[in-house]
């Protein structure tokens, strides 16, 4: 009897062997947080922008930042899946230069976009939906007053068009790394979209006498000439971004460290155009 303690002991360890050995192995895993972060470095590594190595490092601390100050929000995992599965799409989606200020507006973008996915209050189903069909009213209610407006536009150029433009409005949604796409609109916002819209009738106007004049040019002088349904197709493409951009400012709220950016952006690009033009003025 005196050894029964000894053996009781073996036997605990025994069974409990495998379970401490799994979960060691699980310690050893990369976080679901590290396993984004990851999966965003692979994705700027496969299609590099013209950003020095300490650029891209500041790039992604940005974002790891952003995503451990919200490490106890509700649906976390799920707000990690959607900032993978989104960023593919938003990285290549804009413009990248090896110029400092406007990286720094591309910077405090994604840090934007991940603290407002990781702080707003995650969307159920329904209210997916919801925006869902907001967008389609929307883009309906476009399509529908461009023919009103030119009434010689090829129907079925503007609803492809439609159609192509809603199709990356959804594909959005279901990874709203975008603040646009996260939440359902107030009926307020949607009528404010609406009316906004139509207040952009006579840009629309300068807009397709632009792309008409453009359709004028010589054949030697462009790479093809457009058909009259590809001209109704482009305007529509365009006149459709133009009613994205009201529903990002109806809806989002920009963050005063992104408008600083912007703000800094924009002066290097006034300063560098004034030093171009200063010796032909002085000339």
């Amino acid at each position: 009897m005196q050894f029964m303690p000894m053996v009781l002991r073996r036997l605990l360890i025994i069974t409990l062997f495998p379970c401490i050995v799994s979960s060691v192995a699980e310690s050893g895993k990369p976080s679901q947080m590290e396993q984004t972060i990851e999966s965003i470095r692979d994705c700027i590594d496969s299609s590099p922008a013209p950003w020095p190595y300490e650029w891209k490092k500041e790039y992604i601390e940005t974002i790891r930042k952003a995503v451990e100050l919200h490490h106890n929000a509700a649906h976390y995992t799920k707000r990690l899946e959607i900032l993978h599965n989104g960023f593919v799409p938003y990285w290549d989606g804009f413009k990248k230069t090896d110029e400092r200020s406007l990286f720094e507006v591309h910077r405090t973008q994604i840090r934007w976009y991940v603290e407002h996915l990781m702080n707003t209050e995650f969307p159920m189903e329904n209210e997916r939906q919801k925006l869902c069909n907001q967008y389609k009213d929307l883009w309906n209610y476009a399509a529908d007053s461009l023919l009103k407006q030119f009434p010689f536009l090829d129907p079925n150029a503007v609803q492809n068009a439609k159609k192509n433009d809603l199709s990356k409005c959804y594909h959005n949604i279901e990874a709203p790394l975008m603040p646009a796409y996260l939440k359902p609109m107030s009926e307020e916002q949607v009528a404010q979209i609406k009316q906004r819209w139509e207040k952009l009738r006579y840009i629309r106007v300068d807009l397709w006498r632009r792309l008409d004049d453009g359709s004028k040019t010589p054949a030697e002088n462009r790479d093809a000439t457009l058909s009259n349904a590809e001209l109704d197709y482009e305007l529509t493409q365009k006149s459709l971004s133009q009613l994205l951009g009201q529903v990002w400012m109806v809806v989002s709220k920009r963050p005063d460290y992104y408008i600083s950016a912007l703000k800094n952006h924009s002066r290097t690009i006034q300063d560098r155009l004034k030093s171009f033009l200063h010796p032909w003025i002085l000339t």
